[in-house]
């Protein structure tokens, strides 16, 4: 006689665990296109958002260990202060330099995304070649500034692609959401980064001298090159070719003539970045000469900032959209000099620890607001142009502000830095208040 098998009480049926898979499958993939909203998009659309949010996911992972251990790493193959000012300074000056032709290359093509992966995998070979350059040179001048050089190098090849980046995911992001996907997208590059710099830091202390360093930034180039990879996988949406070309021809100073509002927000947001990179370079390598702190500890630091961005995008996303990116600017932009002006009183890592849950939370806010307003502020069929006059700007000011942040640790020590740069913000934040406070496009836009 034949046993008849009886499915346990209580425990799910293959099917059931099939279907749930398929919902959690589902789930996810809406919350990497940017959230539930995005079920109301067309298929393609949901998989460009996808693959948007795991390029900025893989590319923030190497872009945070970068930025973290670059000063450091120049300190330990010899650099002096004054030499990592500099380097500050010519990768900012980089900015500008390549704006002009990347915004006039983007404005001509008519596929914009080779002129961001092209670039992407050539920044790497750069940061490739400045992996194995102590393997190659001996210690001393000429290997600190071919260290600089590359670096300067990447950063060039890097920004000439931001028009055509800037340009492409604002065609593809619906503009009624993009304060919701961007702060998604950004919780998800902020975990990220958080996870890759926690692994870093320990990745370092266990391999002490050059060499950890050497295996941090092999870290970053891995990831790099997965996020050209994912970039290469979004659908560019086509480009009407006598509209560009027509743009194209038209001369700089025209396209600016009444927009007097873009002009502004261009001069307050080098000012405000001068500000800034008075005391950008200079924070970690402050924790790691005169605060003592590891490498662990100063890789904890970054990645409690990034933590913090985390309910900051929750925050301010919704926030953007509901009542404008300038209002988000605004608020934010007054709390942010509090931070710089606070580093200038610390004695032990530890008090690094608060400042940077205060800026991780503020700066999630200002970066989101500050990009959703540039793209509200420049017209969508000379945008390419727009984004590099302001990028040009930008850059102008954040090699002002690492000259400036250079000369005053090299003669007076980092806490002034941090101090003139906490005041400098405020003055800024003020002025960004008076000129462009009244300015709500989005709102503008909507009454229309």
């Amino acid at each position: 006689m034949k046993t008849r098998f009886h499915w346990p009480s209580g425990v799910p049926h293959l099917g059931q665990i099939t279907s749930q898979l398929f919902r959690w499958q589902r789930q996810a993939k809406l919350i990497l296109a940017g959230g539930r909203w995005s079920a109301q998009l067309g298929p393609r659309t949901r998989r460009s958002l996808r693959w948007l949010a795991v390029d900025g996911v893989l590319a923030n992972i190497g872009e945070a260990i970068f930025g973290a251990y670059q000063s450091i790493y120049l300190a330990a193959l010899g650099a002096t202060r004054g030499e990592i000012g500099l380097l500050s300074s010519l990768m900012n000056l980089a900015l500008p330099a390549a704006m002009i032709p990347g915004g006039r290359l983007a404005t001509k093509a008519r596929r914009l995304k080779p002129l961001v992966v092209l670039p992407g995998l050539l920044s790497r070979v750069l940061l490739l070649l400045l992996i194995l350059l102590p393997l190659w040179l001996s210690p001393g001048p000429t290997l600190v500034f071919v260290s600089i050089a590359l670096i300067v190098g990447r950063s060039l090849i890097a920004n000439l692609m931001l028009p055509a980046w800037t340009t492409l995911i604002s065609d593809i992001v619906p503009a009624q959401w993009r304060g919701r996907y961007f702060s998604t997208r950004n919780i998800l590059m902020g975990v990220g980064g958080l996870v890759g710099l926690l692994l870093v830091g320990q990745l370092i202390d266990h391999h002490p001298g050059i060499g950890g360093y050497q295996l941090a930034l092999t870290v970053a180039l891995l990831t790099g090159l997965g996020s050209v990879y994912a970039f290469g996988q979004i659908e560019e949406p086509s480009r009407p070719a006598a509209a560009q070309s027509e743009v194209a021809t038209v001369p700089l100073r025209q396209l600016l003539q009444g927009q007097g509002r873009f002009v502004a927000y261009c001069v307050i947001a080098a000012l405000w970045n001068l500000t800034v990179q008075i005391s950008g370079p200079f924070f970690n390598i402050f924790l790691a000469e005169e605060a003592h702190a590891s490498a662990s500890v100063i890789a904890l630091t970054a990645a409690t900032s990034a933590l913090a961005s985390l309910p900051g995008q929750r925050v301010f996303g919704p926030l953007s959209d509901r009542k404008g990116s300038v209002w988000v600017q605004r608020l934010t932009g007054f709390g942010i000099p509090i931070v710089p002006a606070l580093w200038g009183l610390i004695t032990q890592p530890w008090q690094a620890f608060p400042l940077q849950l205060l800026a991780g939370f503020l700066w999630a806010g200002y970066n989101l607001a500050s990009f959703n307003l540039l793209l509200e502020l420049t017209p969508t069929e000379s945008r390419p142009q727009f984004v590099a006059v302001y990028q040009a700007a930008v850059g102008i000011g954040l090699a002002a502000g690492a000259a400036v942040g250079g000369w005053i640790a090299q003669v007076w020590g980092y806490r002034p830095v941090f101090w003139v740069s906490g005041v400098g913000r405020l003055v800024i934040a003020v002025a960004f208040s008076v000129l462009i406070a009244g300015i709500n496009p989005l709102r503008a836009r909507r009454s229309r």
